[in-house]
């Protein structure tokens, strides 16, 4: 009977070793040669057996080095989407000046006007060496540059790229990986006078229609629909823009478990796809007929998927319902599992560093939990009327996508909401509605450039999707202040995310199967996660360390004991709530701190630890470690004959740092210069 399961869904078998083998490479890459070598030596140890030796060995005995074999085929193959690996890549011909071709439209930044761009040539005393590579490229904050980024623009600039600097606090966001990820590596900074327009004539033909479609939406949004979180709510139902909602808004919706519906996914191309087969309910009589639906439905979704921007979340949905629809054209229902696996080996042959994606991690869980268990959960209930049904229905696939997704929610957003199934049973309906009726309007706004008469329908139909989508909003920020409507500060490592999956997972066979031993390995695997998250406690009442850390003109420093904390921060930092989560709070999370006294930062303030002396200010003071806060003369003779450290903050202008740095290079001087090492951390004296 197993054997039988296994058989039904083949691609399983196949995407869980290159899955692995490509995870093992993102965070341990291995090098091209080493892995060629270890590629080649598998396939021929597989080939021997299976040529020579197969009936002398058992089948498991093979299956192990042909999964082997597929590990190290992840591998290799996650080495060959690396653009780093390529000779044509930019950064391997030196060169005065770039030829690059803008990859999408600017968009806009608090300092500056942000664009991706892929590079095409090397400029190097006037000959052109054609190359390749993306390069992120942050221009001056001017309207004049912003008229001319459009996509497929070609312009010529100074090669003065950088490498993208890493995090540059403890456990601050890797932005440099995440871009690593999306292939970018380089990044440089333009302003409106050191660049040149070449032409508009490159990027791909579809993109450009792509982002035309997007153009007309936003116009017939800001020409219907009214207010400003309104239409950044339309956009991000639509299309998944969802750069211009408010902070708070979307932090709202993060902390109520509804963030999802703002990011075009499953459920959307899964509605797109309804919404086909509703209108072509009578295609399915003859095989021309459903060979024809087929070929509309593919065309529909990839189309949506473009105007989109081929997101992760959407290819994985697109690719998953192309196969459906190619299923339907011959009548054959396929295993959806493995429809499902079959999507992410596609996906995953195309770009291997989708797996690196949040959006892609937990978009394919979630409808793995909703495939596998949401039906026991549905068997659960049963009303008398069709409006119980669907709300119970509603109610099972949140539970569902919620037990498949929370363990990676903890990892990466250390937060649970705890009103999901009520959140999700309101928002839900909504937003599926705002997106027929959005649509409905948009359509009427390109019948209206025909016919007058139109606009009225979609002023209608505009002003419905206004106040729609305000009752959203009202309901999730409601939903949000109710008393402990979110448990945040949540922190697990790695380790404990993969004992909670699979405590879940045996917990779920065991409420299915009714197996006592399944119930007895689900209670293992959770007292393993207790033991684990005891011996991080314990660590956590060990730990004694202080950190100065690096937050641009600002200072910040914290005392940590055990599960306590000096907290000693600029006041604009407390008052600034997204700019000292990113910053700051992650690292307390993770230190397990439940206490903090918060000292609002002064001048020349003393802390006496132990038998160590912290002295934050202008003055260098003998026998102490100084925090450098302001510029100031430095007695060297002090800290050489003494034992004085120095520090210099990011209080600190760059520039007056660096004039620091060099003065006490050249006397042999160390000082830690959190600017340019970032955020310093050392322990404290017992």
């Amino acid at each position: 009977m197993f054997a039988g399961f296994w058989h039904q869904i083949p691609f399983i078998r196949i995407v869980i070793p290159i899955t692995l083998g490509i995870g093992i490479n993102l965070f341990f890459p291995i090098p091209i040669i080493t892995i060629s070598v270890l590629l080649s030596i598998s396939f021929l140890v597989l080939f021997i057996i299976w040529k020579v030796f197969r009936y002398q060995f058992h089948n498991k005995i093979l299956g192990i080095f042909f999964n082997v074999a597929l590990l190290f085929s992840g591998i290799a193959l996650h080495t060959s989407h690396n653009h780093l690996n390529y000779q044509t890549h930019f950064t391997k011909t030196n060169g005065e000046y770039l030829v690059v071709e803008m990859n999408e439209y600017g968009q806009i930044r608090k300092n500056s006007i942000k664009c991706k761009a892929n590079v095409l040539q090397v400029i190097n005393q006037g000959k052109s060496i054609p190359v390749d590579g993306n390069l992120m490229i942050y221009f001056e904050k001017d309207s004049t540059i912003l008229a001319q980024l459009k996509y497929g623009t070609r312009i010529i600039i100074k090669n003065t790229s950088q490498e993208i600097k890493g995090p540059q606090n403890p456990y601050e966001f890797n932005y440099k990986r995440y871009l690593a990820f999306n292939q970018i590596y380089r990044q440089v900074y333009i302003t409106k006078n050191n660049f040149a327009v070449i032409d508009h004539l490159g990027g791909n033909i579809l993109w450009k229609i792509a982002y035309q479609a997007q153009a007309f939406f936003n116009a017939s949004l800001l020409k219907y629909v009214q207010g400003v979180n309104e239409i950044a709510i339309s956009k991000a139902l639509l299309y998944g823009y969802d750069d211009e909602i408010d902070p708070e808004l979307v932090r709202a919706y993060s902390n109520t478990g509804t963030l999802h519906v703002l990011a075009v996914s499953g459920m959307h191309v899964g509605l797109i796809f309804w919404l086909i087969n509703l209108v072509l309910k009578y295609f399915d009589k003859r095989k021309y007929q459903r060979v024809l639906k087929a070929i509309i439905s593919l065309i529909i979704i990839w189309a949506y998927s473009l105007l989109c921007g081929l997101s992760p979340s959407i290819l994985r949905a697109s690719v998953m319902f192309s196969f459906v629809a190619l299923g339907n054209m011959v009548k054959n229902k396929p295993n959806v599992n493995n429809t499902l696996a079959a999507s992410a080996f596609v996906l995953l042959l195309f770009d291997s560093n989708m797996l690196s994606n949040v959006g892609f991690q937990l978009s394919f869980l979630a409808v793995f939990g909703i495939v596998n268990i949401q039906k026991y959960f549905k068997q659960w209930f049963t009303f008398n009327s069709k409006i119980g049904n669907e709300v119970w229905n509603i109610i099972s696939v949140s539970i569902a996508a919620q037990l498949a997704t929370f363990p990676l929610g903890l990892l990466y957003f250390h937060q649970f909401p705890v009103y999901f199934i009520v959140s999700n049973l309101l928002i839900i309906p909504l937003t599926t509605l705002v997106i027929f009726v959005a649509i409905a309007m948009i359509f009427m706004a390109g019948l209206a450039q025909l016919f007058s008469i139109f606009n009225y329908l979609a002023m209608a139909l505009g002003l419905a999707v206004k106040w729609l989508i305000y009752i959203t909003n009202i309901i999730v920020l409601w939903l949000e202040k109710l008393p402990f409507s979110f448990i945040s500060g949540i922190q697990i490592n790695e380790i404990e995310t993969i004992l909670i999956f699979i405590a879940v997972a045996y917990t779920c066979s065991y409420f299915i199967t009714r197996k006592q031993y399944l119930a007895k390995l689900g209670l293992v695997f959770f007292i393993l996660v207790f033991l684990v998250n005891a011996y991080e406690d314990y660590k956590i009442q060990q730990q004694k360390f202080i950190t100065v850390y690096n937050i641009n003109q600002t200072f910040a420093m914290q005392i940590f004991d055990g599960n306590k904390s000096i907290l000693i921060v600029d006041s604009s930092l407390l008052n600034n709530a997204d700019k000292f989560c990113f910053h700051i709070q992650q690292h307390i999370w993770a230190c397990g701190i439940t206490d903090i006294d918060t000292i609002p930062y002064s001048n020349n303030l003393q802390i006496s630890l132990n038998k160590m002396r912290l002295n934050i200010g202008k003055n260098v003071l003998p026998d102490c470690i100084n925090i450098l806060t302001q510029k100031t003369f430095i007695d060297t003779n002090l800290i050489k004959n003494n034992r004085a450290s120095l520090i210099i903050s990011s209080k600190l202008k760059i520039n007056q740092a660096q004039t620091i740095s060099k003065f006490l290079s050249l006397k042999n001087i160390n000082v830690n210069n959190v600017m340019e090492n970032g955020a310093f951390t050392f322990n404290i004296e017992p």
